[in-house]
Protein backbone atom coordinates (compact mmCIF):
# COMPACT_ATOMS: atom_id res chain seq x y z
CA UNK A 1 0.00 0.00 0.00
CA UNK A 2 1.23 3.29 -1.13
CA UNK A 3 2.40 6.05 1.53
CA UNK A 4 0.01 9.10 1.77
CA UNK A 5 1.63 12.22 1.08
CA UNK A 6 2.72 14.45 3.27
CA UNK A 7 2.92 17.74 0.92
CA UNK A 8 0.54 19.34 -1.56
CA UNK A 9 1.33 20.05 -4.79
CA UNK A 10 1.96 23.80 -4.69
CA UNK A 11 4.50 23.03 -1.47
CA UNK A 12 6.58 20.63 -4.17
CA UNK A 13 6.22 23.55 -6.70
CA UNK A 14 8.21 26.12 -4.37
CA UNK A 15 10.44 23.49 -2.97
CA UNK A 16 12.21 22.31 -6.39
CA UNK A 17 11.89 26.35 -7.19
CA UNK A 18 13.87 26.85 -3.86
CA UNK A 19 16.31 23.68 -4.06
CA UNK A 20 19.29 22.70 -5.96
CA UNK A 21 19.52 19.41 -5.80
CA UNK A 22 16.48 16.71 -5.02
CA UNK A 23 18.16 16.01 -1.26
CA UNK A 24 17.21 19.76 -0.77
CA UNK A 25 13.32 19.17 -2.09
CA UNK A 26 13.21 16.51 0.12
CA UNK A 27 14.67 18.69 2.97
CA UNK A 28 12.04 21.50 1.98
CA UNK A 29 9.35 19.00 2.60
CA UNK A 30 10.05 18.00 5.79
CA UNK A 31 11.16 14.31 3.90
CA UNK A 32 14.01 12.13 5.13
CA UNK A 33 16.77 13.29 1.90
CA UNK A 34 18.66 10.33 2.11
CA UNK A 35 15.77 7.76 1.49
CA UNK A 36 15.87 6.81 -2.15
CA UNK A 37 12.37 5.68 -2.44
CA UNK A 38 11.31 9.13 -1.13
CA UNK A 39 13.30 10.65 -3.79
CA UNK A 40 12.41 8.73 -6.24
CA UNK A 41 8.50 9.50 -5.50
CA UNK A 42 9.03 12.92 -5.36
CA UNK A 43 10.38 12.88 -8.72
CA UNK A 44 7.39 11.30 -10.14
CA UNK A 45 5.25 13.88 -8.69
CA UNK A 46 7.25 16.17 -10.65
CA UNK A 47 7.36 14.99 -13.50
CA UNK A 48 3.49 14.71 -13.56
CA UNK A 49 3.54 18.33 -12.32
CA UNK A 50 5.65 19.09 -15.82
CA UNK A 51 7.87 20.88 -13.27
CA UNK A 52 11.55 22.37 -14.70
CA UNK A 53 14.60 21.17 -12.63
CA UNK A 54 17.34 21.40 -15.02
CA UNK A 55 18.81 23.76 -12.14
CA UNK A 56 19.69 21.04 -10.01
CA UNK A 57 23.16 20.90 -10.03
CA UNK A 58 23.62 18.08 -6.98
CA UNK A 59 27.44 17.93 -6.31
CA UNK A 60 28.17 19.72 -9.38
CA UNK A 61 28.85 23.48 -9.41
CA UNK A 62 26.91 24.25 -12.92
CA UNK A 63 23.60 23.62 -14.14
CA UNK A 64 22.29 21.51 -17.83
CA UNK A 65 21.89 25.05 -18.63
CA UNK A 66 25.10 26.37 -18.19
CA UNK A 67 27.15 23.27 -19.30
CA UNK A 68 25.10 23.43 -22.83
CA UNK A 69 25.58 26.73 -22.94
CA UNK A 70 29.39 26.26 -22.54
CA UNK A 71 29.60 23.16 -24.93
CA UNK A 72 27.74 25.37 -27.83
CA UNK A 73 30.22 28.41 -27.42
CA UNK A 74 33.57 26.45 -27.11
CA UNK A 75 35.44 24.74 -29.65
CA UNK A 76 37.33 22.44 -27.28
CA UNK A 77 37.16 20.48 -24.33
CA UNK A 78 39.50 22.91 -22.75
CA UNK A 79 37.08 25.77 -23.16
CA UNK A 80 34.11 23.64 -22.02
CA UNK A 81 36.02 23.40 -18.47
CA UNK A 82 37.47 26.37 -18.51
CA UNK A 83 34.16 27.74 -18.64
CA UNK A 84 32.47 26.02 -16.14
CA UNK A 85 36.06 26.67 -13.96
CA UNK A 86 36.68 22.90 -13.67
CA UNK A 87 40.67 21.97 -13.32
CA UNK A 88 41.04 18.48 -12.94
CA UNK A 89 40.97 15.59 -15.01
CA UNK A 90 38.50 13.85 -12.80
CA UNK A 91 36.52 16.77 -13.53
CA UNK A 92 36.80 17.07 -17.40
CA UNK A 93 35.59 13.04 -17.24
CA UNK A 94 32.66 14.22 -14.97
CA UNK A 95 31.76 17.09 -17.78
CA UNK A 96 31.77 14.30 -20.81
CA UNK A 97 30.11 12.23 -18.89
CA UNK A 98 27.08 14.46 -18.01
CA UNK A 99 26.95 15.51 -21.34
CA UNK A 100 26.53 12.56 -22.75
CA UNK A 101 23.52 11.93 -20.46
CA UNK A 102 21.58 15.03 -21.09
CA UNK A 103 22.42 14.77 -24.67
CA UNK A 104 24.58 17.74 -25.58
CA UNK A 105 25.89 17.79 -28.98
CA UNK A 106 29.96 17.76 -28.56
CA UNK A 107 30.67 16.40 -31.76
CA UNK A 108 32.56 19.69 -32.85
CA UNK A 109 34.30 19.09 -29.89
CA UNK A 110 35.60 15.50 -30.22
CA UNK A 111 38.57 16.71 -32.06
CA UNK A 112 39.83 18.65 -29.55
CA UNK A 113 41.96 17.57 -26.09
CA UNK A 114 42.93 19.25 -22.59
CA UNK A 115 45.91 20.66 -23.70
CA UNK A 116 46.54 24.18 -24.38
CA UNK A 117 45.79 26.13 -27.64
CA UNK A 118 49.27 25.95 -28.75
CA UNK A 119 48.79 22.38 -28.19
CA UNK A 120 51.93 22.52 -25.39
CA UNK A 121 51.99 19.55 -23.58
CA UNK A 122 52.51 20.25 -19.64
CA UNK A 123 54.12 17.19 -17.08
CA UNK A 124 52.61 17.54 -13.94
CA UNK A 125 53.16 14.95 -10.98
CA UNK A 126 49.57 14.94 -10.38
CA UNK A 127 50.31 11.52 -12.76
CA UNK A 128 53.07 10.67 -11.16
CA UNK A 129 52.02 6.91 -10.27
CA UNK A 130 50.54 6.56 -13.48
CA UNK A 131 54.16 7.07 -14.90
CA UNK A 132 56.14 5.35 -11.86
CA UNK A 133 56.01 1.70 -13.97
CA UNK A 134 57.46 3.32 -17.26
CA UNK A 135 59.98 6.06 -15.77
CA UNK A 136 61.69 2.75 -13.89
CA UNK A 137 61.33 0.65 -17.22
CA UNK A 138 62.88 3.46 -19.14
CA UNK A 139 65.56 4.01 -16.38
CA UNK A 140 66.69 -0.15 -17.01
CA UNK A 141 65.91 -0.27 -20.35
CA UNK A 142 69.01 3.20 -20.38
CA UNK A 143 71.35 1.21 -18.43
CA UNK A 144 71.17 -2.08 -20.74
CA UNK A 145 68.27 -3.98 -19.45
CA UNK A 146 66.17 -6.32 -20.27
CA UNK A 147 63.05 -5.47 -19.29
CA UNK A 148 59.18 -7.58 -19.37
CA UNK A 149 56.13 -6.73 -18.32
CA UNK A 150 53.55 -8.45 -15.71
CA UNK A 151 50.59 -9.86 -17.64
CA UNK A 152 48.40 -11.00 -14.70
CA UNK A 153 48.06 -9.12 -12.01
CA UNK A 154 51.14 -9.94 -9.24
CA UNK A 155 53.06 -8.56 -6.77
CA UNK A 156 55.73 -7.24 -8.54
CA UNK A 157 55.40 -4.46 -11.77
CA UNK A 158 58.17 -5.15 -13.46
CA UNK A 159 60.72 -8.37 -14.76
CA UNK A 160 64.14 -7.55 -15.40
CA UNK A 161 67.25 -9.30 -16.34
CA UNK A 162 69.74 -8.09 -15.10
CA UNK A 163 74.12 -9.70 -15.38
CA UNK A 164 72.95 -11.43 -11.51
CA UNK A 165 69.68 -12.79 -13.08
CA UNK A 166 65.98 -11.75 -12.77
CA UNK A 167 64.71 -9.53 -10.49
CA UNK A 168 61.38 -8.68 -9.68
CA UNK A 169 60.35 -5.11 -8.85
CA UNK A 170 57.87 -3.27 -7.54
CA UNK A 171 57.38 0.33 -8.47
CA UNK A 172 56.45 2.55 -5.39
CA UNK A 173 56.17 6.52 -6.37
CA UNK A 174 55.72 9.45 -3.84
CA UNK A 175 54.41 13.04 -3.37
CA UNK A 176 54.16 12.44 0.54
CA UNK A 177 56.71 14.98 2.10
CA UNK A 178 57.96 14.33 6.02
CA UNK A 179 59.91 16.90 7.45
CA UNK A 180 63.00 17.05 5.13
CA UNK A 181 62.44 13.85 3.59
CA UNK A 182 60.09 12.00 1.21
CA UNK A 183 57.67 9.39 2.48
CA UNK A 184 56.94 6.48 0.70
CA UNK A 185 54.75 3.56 1.72
CA UNK A 186 55.83 0.19 0.94
CA UNK A 187 52.85 -1.69 1.58
CA UNK A 188 48.99 -2.59 0.11
CA UNK A 189 45.83 -1.58 1.46
CA UNK A 190 44.20 -4.33 -0.61
CA UNK A 191 42.37 -6.90 1.94
CA UNK A 192 44.18 -4.94 4.88
CA UNK A 193 47.42 -3.78 5.23
CA UNK A 194 50.19 -5.82 4.03
CA UNK A 195 54.08 -5.54 3.20
CA UNK A 196 55.91 -7.01 0.34
CA UNK A 197 58.39 -10.17 1.37
CA UNK A 198 61.01 -11.31 -0.49
CA UNK A 199 59.15 -14.39 -1.89
CA UNK A 200 57.31 -12.17 -3.94
CA UNK A 201 60.08 -9.77 -4.63
CA UNK A 202 63.63 -8.58 -5.39
CA UNK A 203 63.41 -4.64 -5.21
CA UNK A 204 61.72 -1.65 -4.32
CA UNK A 205 62.10 0.64 -7.33
CA UNK A 206 61.04 4.37 -5.75
CA UNK A 207 60.35 7.77 -7.28
CA UNK A 208 59.89 11.09 -5.39
CA UNK A 209 58.60 13.98 -5.53
CA UNK A 210 61.50 15.10 -7.05
CA UNK A 211 62.14 12.41 -9.16
CA UNK A 212 64.87 11.03 -7.69
CA UNK A 213 65.37 7.07 -8.04
CA UNK A 214 66.10 4.90 -5.60
CA UNK A 215 66.83 1.30 -6.15
CA UNK A 216 66.15 -0.64 -2.70
CA UNK A 217 66.20 -4.23 -2.16
CA UNK A 218 63.28 -5.87 -0.35
CA UNK A 219 65.78 -7.78 1.96
CA UNK A 220 66.77 -4.27 3.61
CA UNK A 221 63.27 -2.80 4.24
CA UNK A 222 61.48 -5.86 4.00
CA UNK A 223 58.38 -5.88 6.83
CA UNK A 224 57.96 -2.61 6.67
CA UNK A 225 54.90 -0.38 5.41
CA UNK A 226 56.77 2.56 5.25
CA UNK A 227 60.17 4.14 5.31
CA UNK A 228 61.78 8.06 4.86
CA UNK A 229 64.15 7.89 1.72
CA UNK A 230 66.47 10.17 3.61
CA UNK A 231 67.93 7.67 5.43
CA UNK A 232 68.79 5.73 2.50
CA UNK A 233 71.13 7.72 0.26
CA UNK A 234 73.11 5.23 -0.28
CA UNK A 235 70.42 3.52 -2.50
CA UNK A 236 69.42 6.60 -5.20
CA UNK A 237 70.48 6.19 -8.46
CA UNK A 238 71.95 8.69 -11.19
CA UNK A 239 68.85 9.78 -12.80
CA UNK A 240 68.89 9.52 -16.72
CA UNK A 241 65.64 10.75 -17.31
Amino acid sequence: MARARTYTDECLVAAVAASKSWRGVLRELKLVASSSGAMRSVRAEADRLGLDYTHFVGQRRWTDTEIRAAIAEADSWTAVTACLDVESDAGLALVKGHAARIGADTTHLLATTRTSDTGALTPKLDHHDHAGPTLAAAWYMLCGNDVSWQLEPSRYDLLVCTVSGIRRVQVKTTRTRAGDSWKVYLSTTRGGRRTYGPDEIDDFFIIDGDLNYYLIPVAVVGGLHAIHLNAYGQYRQTSVI
